[in-house]
Order: C-alpha cells, then sequence, then structure tokens
C-alpha cells in the first residue's frame, strides 16, 4: 500500500514556489481539514497495542465472563477445553483478532463486531446438535460419555487442479 500525504498535513512536503493551496494566514483550508501531526512518507505507524496478549487472555478475561447462556445441551452446549477442538480455537481467535481491531472504532465497532463476528460464530460453536461440541457436556466436557465428531471426509482432487491460478497462491498475487 503506498503512503498517501495529505496536502495540509505539517509532515508534507512544501509545494515549489507558485503550487500549492494559498492559505490567507487565518482561514481553514477548503477542504476542512486542519494542519496537524501526521506520517512523514517512509515511516510505519506503529500499530494500537492489543488489549489482550492471547487467545486464552481474551477468553478468560472478556469473552468467558461477558457471554451468558443457558447450556441445555439440547440447544446450547459448551466445553470447558474449547481450546482442544480446533474449529472452535480458530473461531476464538478470529474473534479475539476482530474484537482487537474493532474495538478502536468508537461508533460502530461495537456493534459490529457483535452483530458480524461474535453472535455468528458463537452459533456454530454453541449448536448442540450440529457444532463442533455437540459431542461434549458443558461440565463433563470431554470427560461425559459422548466421543469427539470425526474430521470432515476428503478425497485429494487431481494435483493439476492446484495449479490454476484461482486455487494457489499464484493466483492471489495476480
Amino acid at each position: 500500500m503506498s503512503e498517501i500525504v495529505d496536502e495540509w498535513d505539517d509532515a508534507a512536503p512544501e509545494p515549489a514556489a507558485g503550487q500549492g493551496p494559498q492559505s490567507d494566514g487565518g482561514s481553514p483550508p477548503a477542504n476542512g481539514k486542519k494542519k496537524g501531526k501526521g506520517r512523514r512518507k517512509g515511516t510505519k505507524e506503529e500499530p494500537p497495542k492489543l488489549v489482550y496478549q492471547t487467545v486464552q487472555e481474551f477468553m478468560g478475561d472478556f469473552l468467558a465472563p461477558t457471554i451468558r447462556r443457558r447450556f441445555n445441551g439440547v440447544t446450547l452446549t459448551w466445553c470447558p477445553r474449547w481450546w482442544a477442538h480446533p474449529e472452535v480455537l480458530i473461531r476464538v481467535t478470529a474473534l479475539w483478532r476482530s474484537w482487537e481491531h474493532l474495538r478502536l472504532d468508537p461508533a460502530t465497532g461495537m456493534s459490529t463486531w457483535f452483530l458480524h463476528h461474535c453472535d455468528p460464530h458463537l452459533r456454530a460453536i454453541m449448536d448442540a446438535s450440529d457444532g463442533p461440541l455437540s459431542h461434549c457436556d458443558v461440565t463433563d466436557g470431554h470427560h461425559g460419555k459422548k466421543r469427539p465428531l470425526p474430521p470432515l471426509p476428503l478425497e485429494l482432487a487431481d494435483p493439476a487442479l492446484w495449479l490454476d491460478p484461482a486455487f494457489s497462491a499464484d493466483g492471489a498475487n495476480h
């Protein structure tokens, strides 16, 4: 991604004589932006510091205390060893990363996170009949009488299929 330098930014290079916007000394720029500090071309802005350093910290300090559900094993279920289920671990990691990003939007970030990230992932995770935890028990976890679900059955495709740019990393670079 190329750096964009705002022409009203103090860090922007000064225009050559006779070029660029003219200021009357006291009126704001025509675009309504105030002069201010910005990034210099070639410098990288530090990413915001994470609130939670690990997915486990996010789960223990935020998600688990925040999300309250009545688990009945019929419509909703949970497993205390959520991290031992690859799909759940990946989904909760996605929730953590999306939360860290969207928390920075003070207007609609949390609404977006709940509606488009948290709610759909939790519906999939906690679905007692078809979800990845459907063979677990909210109290006994893996120690219940239910057995874990098998992985998706796979049949390998012809390797030539993956040479097509649409299905390979090479296609992503074009």
